[in-house]
């Protein structure tokens, strides 16, 4: 027998709200992408956000570290279950709205991690290119198999209606951006030069409240640099290979239940492959945005990596928030950085606060947020 297993809203429906406001609290069904953090795991990860640190990557410079050993980044716990809980809404678009790290220590080569994920909270927003949307707040927690809890995380997704609604996202379309032969060289001389605090240690007592973080240049983005990411971070039912996708769009149909839940079957079930918005503009300006955009995990791990580079192999990154305001289109460069806002002492750990922003080549504030950085003292 056939299940009906997604609906034909196209918009906000108060039955929709209800049915999914039941899901709340309940530990859903995920499909992890990695189970483990291995060397490769962690170097393909690390290597697709641009972060050739080598204490994630190099097990000679690594084993003369404060671990002992390589170490995934601080986000690598993406790439276990990148969390996506949107359950419901199949005729609504998902978007990154902000997501939040409490990073409890990094996961370590060898270790295996298990994710748990839950919808938390959902409620109604109006933002200003869609009037009307749904925020669906996500956690997930990444512990070890004897129950330490490495990591947890806080996401807040955007349930928006499609452009060809009455209350959809809209963008007005922008072609890609074209630099000059001289805007190129300045971005890779920046690149080149960038540097990172590595093994010297950076003391709290040595840092000064309003210092500059160095800036990080990210970009120009092309499809390369997705494909990069998505080679170390493709999770979730839905980015499947060819034949995958069949089976994956039928069990949708007839067998959810064999299927992760965190999402909405409908997007599962669609005869066109999701995510084609990241790299077709056509698709991309059909659900709202002025062309193919960039993934949202992604732009936040690069506004953490300012804070790991920065805090150095013996500062611990406690805490990342991140939002993003403006889409971040292919050929657009980001410019990262940030500054210290605070230093504060909370029992034997010396702490300090960071507000973080990227800007594009057009000026524009791309995305904000803030971090919590723990260092050694003198």
């Amino acid at each position: 027998m056939t299940a009906t297993v997604f609906s034909s809203n196209t918009g906000i429906e108060d039955d929709e709200i209800a049915r999914v406001r039941g899901m709340l609290g309940e530990k859903l069904r995920v499909l992890q992408f990695n189970s483990e953090a291995t060397l490769d795991t962690i170097r393909h990860y690390a290597h697709g956000c641009g972060d050739d640190n080598p204490l994630w990557s190099d097990p000679d410079y690594a084993s003369a570290g404060p671990f002992g050993g390589i170490v995934a980044p601080p986000t690598f716990y993406y790439t276990i279950f990148s969390p996506g809980i949107t359950p419901g809404f199949d005729g609504l678009q998902v978007f990154f709205g902000s997501g939040r790290w409490e990073i409890n220590r990094l996961a370590k080569r060898g270790e295996v991690v298990i994710p748990e994920a839950r919808l938390i909270d959902m409620y109604e927003a109006e933002g200003k290119r869609a009037r009307r949307m749904i925020v669906q707040v996500g956690e997930t927690t990444y512990s070890t198999p004897s129950g330490e809890v490495l990591a947890r995380y806080i996401s807040r997704a955007l349930r928006v209606p499609r452009a060809n609604q009455a209350d959809g996202l809209k963008y007005e379309p922008r072609k890609p951006h074209v630099y000059s032969e001289a805007d190129l060289l300045a971005i890779r001389d920046h690149v080149l030069a960038q540097k990172r605090r590595g093994a010297e240690k950076r003391y709290w007592d040595d840092v000064v409240v309003g210092e500059q973080l160095p800036k990080l240049a990210k970009g120009p983005l092309n499809t390369a640099t997705l494909m990069a990411y998505y080679a170390g971070n493709l999770s979730g039912a839905g980015y499947r290979a060819g034949e995958m996708q069949w089976k994956t769009r039928y069990a949708a149909r007839h067998a959810p239940e064999t299927l992760p839940n965190n999402r909405s079957f409908g997007w599962l079930a669609e005869e066109t492959w999701p995510g084609m918005g990241h790299v077709d503009a056509n698709v991309a300006q059909m659900v709202g945005m002025p062309g193919a955009y960039d993934n949202g995990w992604m732009r936040l791990a690069w506004v953490g990596q300012v804070a790991t580079d920065w805090a150095g192999d013996h500062g611990h990154l406690a805490t990342l928030e991140v939002r993003h305001l403006l889409p971040n289109l292919i050929n657009d460069t980001l410019w990262c950085g940030g500054v210290v806002t605070a230093k504060k002492i909370e029992g034997d750990k010396a702490i300090v606060e960071l507000n973080l922003e990227a800007y594009n080549q057009l000026g524009q504030l791309s995305c904000k947020g803030s971090a919590t950085v723990a260092l050694p003292k003198r």
